[in-house]
């Protein structure tokens, strides 16, 4: 179903909150947010940021999380409405039109709008809690890394907005800067970001000039362009603000005014998450979600739906299977398989042998996975050499396994876990992909304490893997352990109750 859009005009700031509140019956996907242009008769526009501020905070809880709110500065400054080049299916008053005085009062009527009064109480134009303005600035700048966009990073460029008289320079990080951040391999590429960027800032205030750059380092433009006034940072960032300053004065350039803008808290009831509004939060959300839409596989039959979950060395997969099993899935272990295809009498254990010698053996004739495993990890050429061995082998013992959980036990979704799924080209047997991500330092640690590895041996294994950026660009959905079994949890059950809703009329 479509989302729709709204338009605020808001007048009386007091009861901002509980006008909010009034649109959600609405379903909207979007909603703007303007105040009416004769408060600049009043006040100047700067004197708006910590209200601007409040309304996004609040945001998330009067319309729920997934309505994008937007506040347009533009009326503010140049003392007129500005229209919202989208179709704008409702358009909101928190007065009665008929006590605005005249038309001029009013904002464009859109055609095909519907128009909505939420409150009795007649037009007036009240500044009270506003706060005291502040200076503004021709040329003014800030950085971020600006993943997906969130109430916090709206408030960091709506004020930066509202202190720009001409010129707002907006730095990007770009991948060389994210490496160090918690699900880094998640954030979206730069282009995408900037692109983000522009869109938000053009929408809420048409009347500046915007240079929106991807930036390697921490200064950017500011370690070089003149033509700069005032840099805002976040608490978080103030002491980058100094670092600027101290750059531009050994460059002989002037100094920036710096503007500090306090991070907003949010409340959390997960004890993993950062007790602030961050892109880091948001990206942790997305995990269990689809990240991708689901795809038809005609070649597949749609029953039993057949998930591969894959992952690097020590990433949680077979614990998160585990959770897949006693929601209801059916499961198969390829790793398992595999142990099977190397005992004795198997034709695998033969071709083994052949290729890699009886030095391989335990005294009891098995295989010693360890002692193949320090060759095969060793040396890329043996490790191609045993997969082929392996990999058709193991595909087919699962299919057998497959249409035995389907047919015996009934089971209408299986998750079949295999590191090497990607690896071994097995996507065209699964009706999507589901993968296990945790940072380096993680799965060393773990293979240490799990394995006994030092930390050469651990890196070996982990660079013989594909890598978590790679694993994320072919996945439907993704989770990670590196938290508590109790996040992991909450993984494994919001995408379950999902894929049970969307396949609720096929199973």
């Amino acid at each position: 179903m479509t989302s729709k859009t709204g338009l605020l005009t808001a007048v009386h700031l007091a009861n901002i909150t509980s006008t909010l509140a009034a649109t959600r019956k609405y379903a909207l996907g979007t909603l703007y947010v303007q105040l009416h242009p004769k408060f600049t008769d009043k006040t100047r526009v700067t004197a708006f940021d910590k209200f601007i501020a409040s309304v996004y905070q609040s945001s998330p809880l009067e319309l729920g999380a997934g309505v994008d709110l937007r506040f347009i500065v533009s009326s503010l400054k140049t003392n007129d409405f500005r229209s919202i080049n989208r179709k704008i299916d409702f358009l909101f008053f928190d007065y009665p039109i008929a006590t605005c005085g005249n038309s001029s009062d009013l904002p464009p009527l859109y055609n095909e709008s519907q128009i909505i009064e939420l409150t009795g109480k007649p037009f007036s134009i009240d500044v009270s809690g506003l706060s005291e303005p502040t200076q503004t600035y021709k040329n003014v700048v800030l950085g971020g890394t600006f993943d997906r966009l969130h109430v916090g990073h709206k408030v960091l460029l709506t004020q930066a907005v509202l202190l720009a008289e001409e010129r707002l320079i907006v730095g990007v990080t770009d991948e060389n800067m994210t490496k160090s951040k918690k699900l880094w391999e998640l954030i979206m590429p730069v282009e995408k970001r900037i692109a983000e960027v522009r869109e938000f800032l053009e929408e809420i205030d048409s009347t500046l000039k915007y240079e929106i750059v991807p930036i390697s380092d921490p200064f950017g433009p500011t370690a070089t362009d003149p033509n700069m006034d005032m840099i805002v940072v976040s608490t978080e960032t103030a002491r980058g603000g100094a670092k600027v300053n101290e750059l531009r004065l050994k460059n002989g350039l002037n100094q920036l005014q710096v503007y500090v803008i306090d991070l907003l808290d949010e409340e959390l009831t997960i004890d993993d998450k950062e007790d602030k509004i961050s892109s880091s939060n948001r990206r942790m959300d997305l995990l269990g979600t689809r990240l991708k839409q689901r795809t038809p596989k005609p070649h597949l039959s749609p029953k039993p739906y057949i998930i591969g979950l894959v992952g690097g060395v020590a990433a949680g997969k077979s614990k998160m299977t585990e959770r897949f099993q006693k929601l209801g899935a059916g499961v198969i272990d390829c790793d398992k398989i595999a142990h099977e295809l190397y005992e004795p009498g198997e034709d695998c254990y033969q071709a083994v042998l052949n290729n890699f010698g009886v030095g391989i053996l335990n005294e009891d004739k098995t295989i010693n996975r360890k002692a193949l495993g320090e060759i095969v990890f060793s040396d890329p050429d043996k490790l191609d050499l045993l997969n082929a061995i392996l990999w058709d082998a193991i595909l087919e013992r699962a299919k057998e396994r497959i249409a035995f959980l389907h047919g015996k036990q009934h089971k209408q979704i299986i998750i079949m876990e295999a590191a090497v799924l990607l690896k071994a080209g097995w996507q065209t047997a699964c009706h999507e992909i589901w993968s296990c991500i945790i940072p380096k330092e993680e799965a060393v640690k773990r293979l240490f304490e799990r394995n006994g590895l030092n930390e050469e041996e651990a890196l070996k294994r982990i660079q013989a893997q594909i890598s978590n950026t790679e694993l994320v660009r072919q996945s439907d959905v993704v989770f990670c352990t590196a938290w508590s079994q109790e996040y992991s949890q909450m993984q494994a059950e919001k995408i379950w109750a999902t894929l049970q809703e969307e396949l609720k009329l096929k199973l």
